[in-house]
């Protein structure tokens, strides 16, 4: 792949990689540990734990329930710092704060400088937790929460109640007063907090009220994503023409009030993430069947094979957020660092470089088993995917191999 490239041409490492075409430098550039598959939700639009997979959700039940014990995720971060990555995200099949070493966990990886991103429903986060937070600094927390109401927050919930909505909003609440005292004319300070909204066809006429609570808490974003579907199963909840174009109108008009709201209020300014991404996604020609990324992943190789891994709660490694189904080894048989130049991942790389939606490598992408292509039914690395693009093409253009 790289043509003729002397590559120290570039002093990016990740950018090295993608011109030798299968090898990586360095670490990724972030890691996603799926710490635990235990949750404590239910929410409709999830793949994991909706009561609308019926027997799939019966099966996944009776599934072991994983945790990546402390120790092993303590040597995953010293190996990643040595590796030099530089950010972990908790996220993935399970409630991170579930998990029973949580905050020692919080600790580790800040005492090895990582910058921290968390994916959380919140409802196990209480005072003295929020406090915890701030104080170690959190770079980013994800609030899911799928709805502006206690309303619609227990229909999309069918195991919550209206007081959960009421006591994530007071915490939010809290979280953000303790930001603030901490702030003392400086920076804005850590959490950036960040509140997340699935949209589907049970909560997308709340989408005002999401705004409002997003501006009501001072979250410094909101952001929105429609969902992944499982055929057959969880596809019932997909936005149908008229709501799609309803829901594009609706987030249009917020974008708009919430600017005019920060040139009022000024502080800690809120905004929408990846507003353009959420408005092409749901344009995409194929959006109607829940195939998202028509319009973004098919106009650019992958990269994400040298930028990102994610770690399953049983050990297992795989090379993108939707790859789930592919592993490329397990962190009990293997350290991570062999796992990232191992042949089953430099294969990803070349394969998602070249990204042939005939090959059949892709039908094991994303949570549709059904599908030719999986990559094209929701992508959630294309933030990542878009900014590197940019970079390879700058340094292609740089050298003269494009105009």
């Amino acid at each position: 792949m790289s043509g003729g490239f002397n590559l120290q041409q570039t002093e990016d490492p990740v950018l090295k990689g993608i011109l030798d075409g299968a090898r990586a430098f360095s670490g990724p550039e972030i890691v996603q540990f799926d710490i635990t598959n235990r949750c404590n939700n239910n929410c409709l639009c999830c793949w994991n734990n909706s009561p609308l997979l019926g027997e799939l959700s019966e099966e996944k039940k009776k599934e072991r329930k994983y945790e990546l014990p402390f120790d092993l995720v303590q040597r995953t971060i010293s190996e990643l710092k040595d590796l030099g990555t530089e950010k972990i995200f908790l996220a993935g099949g399970g409630e991170p704060f579930i998990h029973p070493q949580i905050m020692e966990i919080l600790r580790c990886a800040k005492e090895n400088k990582m910058k921290i991103f968390i994916n959380t429903n919140f409802t196990l986060i209480d005072k003295e937790r929020a406090k915890e937070i701030v104080g170690l600094k959190i770079d980013l927390i994800h609030v899911s929460l799928l709805a502006g109401t206690p309303e619609i927050y227990t229909l999309v919930h069918p195991n919550k109640t209206e007081a959960t909505f009421n006591k994530i909003k007071k915490i939010l609440k809290y979280l953000t007063r303790l930001r603030q005292q901490k702030r003392q004319g400086g920076p804005i300070p850590l959490p950036h907090l960040d509140l997340y909204y699935v949209i589907f066809n049970t909560n997308y006429r709340d989408i005002k009220k999401m705004a409002d609570l997003a501006m009501e808490v001072r979250a410094n974003s909101l952001e929105f994503t429609p969902m992944d579907v499982i055929p057959g199963k969880t596809d019932i909840l997909l936005l149908n023409d008229s709501q799609r174009k309803e829901v594009l109108e609706l987030v249009k008009i917020q974008h708009r009030r919430i600017e005019e709201f920060n040139k009022r209020k000024g502080g800690l300014v809120t905004f929408i993430e990846q507003y353009d991404s959420f408005i092409n996604r749901l344009s995409s020609e194929g959006a109607a069947k829940g195939e998202y990324e028509a319009n973004t992943v098919p106009s650019r190789p992958c990269y994400v094979g040298w930028a990102f891994a994610r770690i399953l709660a049983n050990g297992n490694v795989t090379p993108c957020l939707k790859a789930h189904r592919v592993s490329i080894g397990n962190l009990y048989e293997r350290p991570f660092r062999e796992i990232w130049n191992s042949p089953e991942q430099q294969l990803f790389r070349k394969k998602s470089f070249k990204l042939d939606r005939t090959d059949p490598y892709f039908n094991l992408i994303g949570n549709n088993p059904n599908t030719q292509f999986g990559c094209l039914n929701s992508c959630d690395n294309i933030q990542i995917n878009i900014d590197m693009h940019k970079k390879y093409a700058d340094i292609l253009r740089k050298y003269g191999r494009i105009r």
